[in-house]
C-alpha cells in the first residue's frame, strides 16, 4: 500500500499546485485583401496581415502566491502571416538596436509580480504608457490596417520599449480601468557610460486616468532620451464616452523634438486629433474616424484622413470585415493612407493616397 498512497499524494499535490497557476497559449490570426491607389504611384492590389487587428502569437502564465499575490509573464510575438515572418524589434530604444528577421516576442515580453492590494510591477518589454491612450481612444486601435491613426515622430518608444520596469495600479493591468487609475514605466537605453549619448534610449513615462460606469479620461506623457533631437516626447489626452447607440472617442496628441528633425521635415512639433465611434449594427458595428495632424516645418504641412469601416461577428471568434480609408497630405508630407506595416504605396509630396481593405480576423 506505501507506493499507491505516494502516488495518490502526489497527485493530490499536482492537483492543488494546477489549480493555483496556469499557462495558455492565445493569438490572432488576420488576413485581408487590400487595393491601394497613389497620387503619383502605381496602384497595388496586396494581403495585408493585420487589416482589423493585429496578427499574434502568444504564451501567458500566471501562478497563485498566496494572499491575493501572484507571479506572472506574457510573450507575445507579432506575425505577418501573409508571409509567415515576425515583427521586428528593439534591444535598446534607439535606431542602432532595429532586430528584424527571425521569430521573436517583439510585442511583449515581460514577468511581473502583483497583488489586488499593491498592483502589478513588470520587467521586460512591454507597451508604454503613451501607446495606451492611442489604442484606448482609437476606434481602429493604433497603428492597426487602414484606420489607425496617423502620428509623426521617429523613436522606437512610441509603442513599445525594451529594457523596462512598469508599475501599474490595483485593477489596471491595461487600458479598461475602473476609478482613479495610474502607470509608470522607465526604460534603460544600456548604453556605455561616460558617453556623451550615455542616456539616449533612455525612456520615462506615465499615464493617469479615471473610468467611470460609461466614460473614461486618460493623460499621457512620456520622454525619450536622444541626444542629437534633444530627446522626443509624447503627450496625449483622451476620453470616450457610451451613449448606447454609438460610443464616442475624443483623442489629442503631440509629438515634439527640442531640435529640429528629418523625420519631421526639419520642424519640432507634430500635433494630432481625432474623433471617432463604434456605431453598433446588427451582428456587428461600424469604426469610423477623422484624424488630423499637422507639424511646423517650413512649409506648415498637414494631413486629413478620413476611415469607415464595417466588421461583422460570425461568431465570438470569428468576423469578416471592411474598411475604406483616404488621406490627403499638404505641404511636405507624404503619409500612404495605410499606417501599419503594410503601409501600401506612398504618395507625392502633398498628394493623397486611398485603400479599401476586405478580410478574415480569427481569435484563439
Amino acid at each position: 500500500m506505501k507506493h499507491p498512497l505516494l502516488f495518490l499524494s502526489a497527485l493530490a499535490a499536482a492537483s492543488i499546485a494546477n489549480a493555483q497557476s496556469s499557462v495558455s497559449l492565445y493569438g490572432v490570426l488576420d488576413a485581408s485583401v487590400s487595393s491601394y491607389r497613389a497620387t503619383g504611384a502605381p496602384s497595388r492590389t496586396q494581403m495585408v496581415a493585420g487589416g482589423n487587428q493585429s496578427s499574434r502569437l502568444g504564451f501567458r502564465g500566471r501562478e497563485d502566491l498566496g494572499d491575493g499575490a501572484y507571479a506572472s509573464f506574457e510573450l507575445e510575438a507579432g506575425l505577418f502571416n501573409d508571409t509567415g515572418t515576425t515583427l521586428a524589434t528593439n534591444t535598446n530604444n534607439q535606431p542602432s538596436g532595429a532586430v528584424a528577421g527571425g521569430f521573436s516576442f517583439a510585442r511583449k515580453s515581460f514577468v511581473a509580480l502583483g497583488s489586488k492590494r499593491w498592483g502589478e510591477l513588470r520587467l521586460g518589454r512591454d507597451y508604454t504608457p503613451g501607446f495606451w491612450n492611442l489604442f484606448a481612444y482609437d476606434a481602429f486601435r493604433t497603428g492597426v490596417g487602414l484606420g489607425g491613426i496617423t502620428t509623426q515622430g521617429s523613436t522606437s518608444t512610441v509603442f513599445r520599449a525594451s529594457n523596462s520596469i512598469g508599475y501599474f495600479t490595483p485593477g489596471c493591468s491595461a487600458f479598461v480601468c475602473q476609478g482613479f487609475f495610474g502607470q509608470v514605466a522607465y526604460a534603460l537605453g544600456e548604453n556605455p557610460g561616460g558617453t556623451a549619448n550615455a542616456d539616449d534610449g533612455r525612456y520615462v513615462g506615465g499615464r493617469v486616468g479615471y473610468g467611470g460606469s460609461n466614460w473614461d479620461v486618460a493623460l499621457s506623457h512620456g520622454v525619450t532620451k536622444n541626444l542629437a533631437a534633444d530627446d522626443y516626447t509624447q503627450s496625449s489626452i483622451g476620453g470616450s464616452i457610451n451613449f448606447d447607440v454609438a460610443k464616442l472617442m475624443l483623442l489629442w496628441g503631440v509629438h515634439r523634438t527640442g531640435l529640429p528633425v528629418a523625420s519631421l521635415g526639419g520642424g519640432t512639433r507634430a500635433p494630432f486629433w481625432q474623433v471617432s465611434a463604434w456605431i453598433p449594427l446588427g451582428a456587428g458595428y461600424i469604426p469610423v474616424a477623422f484624424t488630423r495632424v499637422t507639424r511646423n516645418d517650413a512649409l506648415g504641412s498637414s494631413a486629413s484622413k478620413f476611415a469607415v469601416g464595417y466588421v461583422h461577428n460570425l461568431s465570438k471568434r470569428t468576423a469578416v470585415y471592411t474598411t475604406y480609408a483616404r488621406i490627403k497630405n499638404n505641404g511636405s508630407l507624404q503619409l500612404p493612407v495605410n499606417s501599419g506595416a503594410d503601409a501600401g504605396p506612398t504618395p507625392i509630396r502633398g498628394g493623397s493616397a486611398s485603400g479599401i481593405d476586405i478580410g478574415i480576423r480569427h481569435v484563439f
